[in-house]
């Protein structure tokens, strides 16, 4: 066997450690762009492990999971079109996410606060929500949601500070965020 081939991990071990790391988010970042239909998103994501068992993993090691989400959000922009309907987003997920707070009073600020701000991020572009997403929810650095929309790091920066100040305007229109 020659040199090469014995340092480079094996398709197996990479699918096996990137469904490990990335499938429950993948899934639900799919979910998100398809309107919280969970069952489609999985089969999103497992068409795009199929993807990566016959792609060249030298070519997406070293930046995986920026490729899993891109392949896996270009299937869910085709599904969309398909659809004719393009709905960034899974607020009843969202709001639903459990976080345990000592205070009930202060955990039912908090979380009226969160529902109102997700909404607001609603009221954003399509794209500014989506990069919102990325970075917020999915913990994706400039460059990996650069590589997943297609933009550059520099419009993702843009749109990101954009978005942001809008929302900051919202707040500040509002009333100030829950201690």
């Amino acid at each position: 066997m020659p040199e090469s081939d014995r340092s480079t991990p094996s398709i197996t071990a990479v699918v096996a450690s990137a469904m490990q790391q990335h499938e429950s988010a993948l899934v639900g970042y799919v979910a998100g762009l398809l309107g919280g239909d969970v069952e489609r998103a999985r089969e999103v994501v497992q068409d795009a492990f199929l993807k990566l068992c016959i792609s060249d993993v030298q070519r997406v090691e070293q930046h995986l999971k920026s490729w899993l989400f891109a392949v896996c959000r270009n299937r869910a922009l085709d599904i969309l079109r398909k659809d004719h309907r393009l709905e960034l987003g899974n607020d009843l997920a969202i709001a639903a996410a459990p976080c345990p707070q000592p205070d009930p009073a202060r955990a039912a600020l908090q979380r009226e606060w969160r529902e109102d701000l997700w909404r607001w991020v609603d009221e954003l572009r399509p794209n500014q929500r989506e990069v919102l997403r990325l970075k917020f929810l999915h913990d994706c650095s400039y460059r990996q949601i650069a590589e997943i929309t297609g933009l550059t790091v520099g419009n993702v920066g843009f749109i990101m500070h954009h978005a942001i100040s809008a929302l900051r305007d919202r707040i500040a229109g509002e009333g100030s965020q829950p201690e």
